[in-house]
């Protein structure tokens, strides 16, 4: 039997005998019946449905030279290759996968068009350090053939560079410093007291903000990688409490002394902008960038009682508060909201609690004493890091979304001073206080962890984990 292609009936072919009269009749009759089935196909009606090929299969799927390509942790390109499309056109192709054996169309698939040939398809939203298993498909008429089975693991999430910046004594004087993964880099050469309070890493460079002794009265600096630029020129104090780094702008904010008193200060590259004229003093704390809006947080007295000040590209913003006052010590910009953290304080006693605000609401979060000191938002969840007097010690704790932890159990005096969020890790930075020895502590997802040295009288006060 075989196959016109023309979507006919076949017909057997006649077969020739010996006899020349009746052979030639024969191959007449036959060449005559094939003339007239081919008149009969070409002059069918446009549009006229063509019977299914009755002898159509499965597609045939084939392998690519490199068929797992691009693994990361989190998505992985596969190729396909149909080598035939079985005699009917393939309508859907693409890859399926699954963590189990011999993955279908019922699992994760992708869908990469139609036809033969090869093609390649990207399987996103992987687990990292995962085994799986990967099959590309095709389907026509027929049915669904699949590939040979593939088998990748993604790459396991590599350790993250956590950064500390705090202070360390040496025999007579503090050394400004910041911790690599627990290996100290020395900011300041123990000649005079220092100290490191923030610390940014953005690519390769590592900046902190902080001040240095010049032996009469503290210095306002910034290091990239361990140089030092003067922010202020030593004649009155200078403090640098918070540095971001913005493309190529180095934001810091501090505050600078003239004859009277303190007056919160941004510097952009090194060139300062006043923040505050009050007449009793300011402070700005905290500084984040978004987008080309400078945010800084801090205070200014009144001369009775401390102001918590958010100033937006050097313009103060609203701010709820009580009526004898607060500090904000931390600001954090996502999206549109603005997020601050600090304290207000509840009555003329000077009682305070930790205070968290978005959009200059505040939202207490204790109602006994308790201070916060730094706010991180990492998409909807928000955090604050702080401590909370328990009537005896204070217990270092951060708040998630309002829900504490106690990071300290409460039998030594633990405070917190920063907070970072990297995946789903939270690290917290602070000191524990055994009567006047102090050290440095860093806690990850609640688990109390030393800096290498564990050396005394040592503090960290901010964190960046990259």
């Amino acid at each position: 039997m075989g196959n016109n292609n023309l979507g006919l009936t076949s017909y057997p072919m006649l077969t020739l005998d010996h006899n020349p009269k009746t052979n030639s009749m024969k191959f007449k009759f036959q060449l005559a019946a094939l003339i007239l089935l081919f008149i009969a196909a070409g002059c069918s009606k446009p549009g006229t449905p063509v019977p299914p090929n009755s002898n159509a299969t499965l597609p045939v799927m084939g392998v690519t030279l490199n068929p797992v390509m691009a693994v990361t942790t989190v998505s992985a390109t596969v190729a396909g290759y149909i080598f035939f499309d079985g005699g009917a056109t393939v309508t859907v192709r693409g890859v399926c996968w699954s963590t189990t054996a011999n993955p279908t169309i019922a699992n994760n698939k992708t869908t990469e068009g139609t036809g033969s040939g090869t093609f390649t398809s990207n399987l996103s939203g992987l687990a990292p350090n995962t085994m799986y298993y990967a099959r590309a498909y095709a389907t026509n008429s027929v049915g669904t053939a699949y590939g040979m089975e593939l088998i990748f693991t993604t790459n396991p999430l590599s350790s993250p560079d956590v950064y500390i910046a705090g202070r360390e004594p040496n025999a007579t004087t503090d050394i400004a410093k910041f911790w690599k993964n627990g290996i100290a880099t020395s900011l300041t050469n123990g000649t005079l007291n220092a100290q490191a309070l923030s610390v940014f890493v953005n690519g390769t460079d590592v900046y902190v903000a902080g001040s240095e002794s010049n032996g009469t009265t503290d210095v306002a600096k910034v290091w990239k990688n361990g140089v030092a630029t003067s922010l202020t020129n030593g004649t009155f104090l200078g403090y640098a409490g918070s540095v971001f780094v913005s493309g190529s702008d180095v934001y810091v904010a501090g505050s600078e002394n003239n004859a009277t008193t303190a007056v919160a200060k941004i510097w952009k590259n090194g060139t300062a902008t006043t923040l505050s004229t009050a007449a009793c003093g300011s402070v700005a704390r905290s500084v984040f960038v978004s987008g080309t809006d400078v945010y800084v947080g801090g205070g200014e007295s009144n001369c009775s009682k401390s102001i918590p000040k958010i100033w937006k590209n050097g313009i103060a913003e609203s701010i709820s508060v009580s009526s004898f006052g607060g500090n904000i010590f931390s600001v954090f910009v996502s999206g549109t909201d603005v997020y601050a953290c600090g304290t207000e304080t509840v009555d003329a006693s000077n009682n305070f609690i930790a205070k968290l605000w978005k959009n200059g609401t505040g939202i207490s979060l204790t109602t006994g004493k308790a201070v916060a000191r730094s706010v991180y938002v990492s998409g909807t969840d928000v955090y604050v890091a702080g401590y909370e007097f328990n009537g005896t010690h204070q217990v270092a704790k951060f708040w998630k979304n309002g829900i504490a932890t106690a990071l300290s159990n409460g039998t030594t005096d633990m405070f917190t001073n920063a907070v970072f969020v990297s995946g789903t890790d939270v690290y917290v930075a602070g000191r524990e206080e055994a009567g006047a020895i102090y050290y440095a502590k860093v806690w990850k997802n609640g688990v109390l962890i030393n800096l290498a040295s564990n050396a005394q009288y040592t503090e960290a006060t901010s964190i960046f984990v990259k």
